[in-house]
Formats: structure tokens, sequence, C-alpha cells
């Protein structure tokens, strides 16, 4: 089975110069974990994932020790919220993208995201034109359904 059998066609992508503010919607609203940045041809040009969204929020490790009470001004964090949605895309996106073509099998797609640690993976086209995107839970689909068999009479003897 490939790639192209299983993926999702109907792919919440965006922009570079989209705001957070309008991404966070989509995301949220299409119960997505993650958007393709794309041209205006469709190409690929990064992705943002929810937990892109989560590391400009929360403070890394050297902060937190730095000065350990940040993490009680909620105040501070909700400011963060406002002025994060005023960024672009282009500025939390990871530009490093790990994909899959249409025509790749299944289960090799399935391992590049387990070796990744990752969910889902965009789909490509031969001309790196966003055409699907594929998740772990579309592959368990796919061979649970292909591997479950409609129950078959038992012959009378």
């Amino acid at each position: 089975m490939k790639v192209k059998d299983i993926m999702s066609k109907r792919v919440v992508w965006t922009t570079p110069e989209v705001q957070l503010r309008e991404l966070w919607r989509k995301v949220f609203t299409a119960h997505v974990n993650a958007v393709p940045v794309v041209d205006k041809k469709q190409r690929l040009l990064g992705i943002v994932s929810r937990e892109d969204f989560l590391k400009e929020l929360y403070p890394d490790y050297q902060e937190y020790f730095e000065d350990i009470t940040s993490i009680h001004d909620f105040e501070e964090m909700e400011n963060k919220v406002r002025q994060l949605g005023d960024k672009k895309a282009s500025a939390i996106m990871s530009k490093r993208v790990v994909y899959t073509r249409e025509d790749t099998p299944i289960m090799r797609a399935l391992s590049r995201m387990i070796v990744r640690r990752l969910n889902q993976l965009p789909v490509l086209d031969e001309d790196d034109v966003v055409t699907g995107m594929v998740t772990k839970g579309d592959i368990f689909y796919a061979l649970i359904k292909k591997s479950v068999k409609s129950p078959q009479k038992e012959k009378k003897r």
C-alpha cells in the first residue's frame, strides 16, 4: 500500500506571512497537530506544529532557572500570548521538514515517523507540491482494515 492510498487530501496549510493568531484558529478549528507552510505554488517551505507554539509560550529551562519567579507571573504570560499572536508563521516554523512522497510504501513512512518521533508527515508530489498529510493513525487504520476480514460462514457438515 502506498501513502497516496491512505493520506488525507484535505490539508490545512498556511503561508509564511500569516499571523500566528490566524494560524491558531486554523489549527484548533481543524483539529490538526501540524500545518505545512507553503509558497504560492503550494511547495513546502516549512511546518508549524502545536509544539512550536508551546515552545514560544513557555520558558526554556535556562530561563526558568535564571528567574524562577517568572513562572508565577500569569499576566506576563498572557501578554506573551498576545505578542506571539502578532508574529508571522515564518518566525516559528521549522524549515527542516521531514516529509514523504505519494508513492512511498506506508510502512516506510511509518518507520520515518517512529525514528523521527513524529505523528504526521506532509506528503509531496514529484514537483514538491503538498498534496496531503499522513498520520500514524491513518497507517494504523489502513493496516487494521486490511487485516480484518469479514467473518466467513461456517460450512455445514
